[in-house]
């Protein structure tokens, strides 16, 4: 009979596969009696959706912030091309201060195109505020542009 302490690999009790996770995962449950290893630091993200109603027409949404945190990235997503002039979408936080832009470019633009803003500053938020997301106007051809936020809760 084996020793506990020298048991390894599928002879370990729940979790499987802690002699080999990554550093700084942490191990969940799927309900299912069973589970994976994550990144720790993204069990603290929540992700919150909007939707621009035509990224083509100026326009500023104001988003509600449930939580204290700090922005870590914004996907957008494109519904279909865009002509004229690229669209710039600025992200700022509660004083009104830019988190920085994603550049829509009209180019070559197409259903499914994606980009992406990871801010560096201005992007810590205070429990139930709010961020907006803004776009210039300036491209022609309506289009809804859907967005998403990461905020890492603090």
């Amino acid at each position: 009979m084996a020793e506990h302490s020298t048991l390894t690999g599928s002879n370990l009790h729940e979790p499987k596969g802690i002699a080999s996770a990554a550093v700084d995962t942490v191990y969940v449950a799927d309900g299912a009696g069973s589970g994976a290893f994550v990144e720790r630091r993204r069990l603290g993200e929540s992700k919150i959706t909007l939707t621009l109603t035509d990224v083509s027409t100026a326009e500023t949404i104001y988003l509600p912030i449930p939580y204290a945190g700090t922005i870590v990235k914004v996907v957008t997503v494109l519904e279909n091309a865009i002509t004229t002039a690229d669209a710039t979408i600025t992200v700022k936080n509660t004083a009104g201060l830019s988190m920085g832009t994603l550049t829509i470019t009209q180019a070559g633009s197409a259903a499914g195109d994606v980009d992406t803003l990871e801010p560096a500053s201005n992007n810590t938020v205070a429990d139930n505020s709010y961020v907006t997301v803004e776009t210039d106007g300036a491209s022609n051809t309506a289009a809804r542009l859907f967005v998403t936020i990461v905020v890492q809760r603090s």
